[in-house]
């Protein structure tokens, strides 16, 4: 059974929680979900893994080239897991190097950045043998 919940905002709550909203591509209802756990302390890792499924159709990323930035984004999404950062479920739907590096970053925490380098040319050698494995 739905239930419905109402409550008035002013303008400035209401600009700062659309913000949020939208940058973490979560309904009305997941981004008041998300502040209850975080209220509760349970908004531990173990429970944000629901991140970790995503529609392979919509892998976004490109194969990486000497030189570009793919693994600073891939970085980058991993330190905003350390820092308790929660991606929606839009922003979750598709695979990117930023949202691959934030997925890991929740179930491995914080981890040195040789081995996140690590894991991330592992990723990058998965994601070619998968690519053709496909083609085949």
């Amino acid at each position: 059974m739905a239930r419905e919940i109402r409550f008035e905002l002013n303008d400035d709550q209401f600009e700062e929680m659309s913000e949020i909203k939208e940058e973490q591509g979560r309904t009305w209802a997941g981004l008041f979900v998300a502040g209850v756990r975080e209220l509760e302390g349970s908004g531990s890792s173990g429970e944000r893994l629901d991140g970790l499924k995503h529609d392979w159709n919509k892998d976004q990323r490109v194969f990486p080239e000497p030189g570009n930035d793919r693994v600073g984004s891939f970085k980058a999404g991993w330190t905003k897991a350390e820092n308790g950062e929660e991606f929606g479920p839009r922003a979750l739907e598709g695979l990117s190097w930023h949202n691959l590096g934030w997925r890991l970053g929740m179930m491995f925490d914080d981890t040195p950045t040789d081995l996140k380098q690590e894991l991330y040319q592992w990723c990058v050698e998965q994601q070619k043998e998968t690519q053709k494995e496909g083609e085949e």
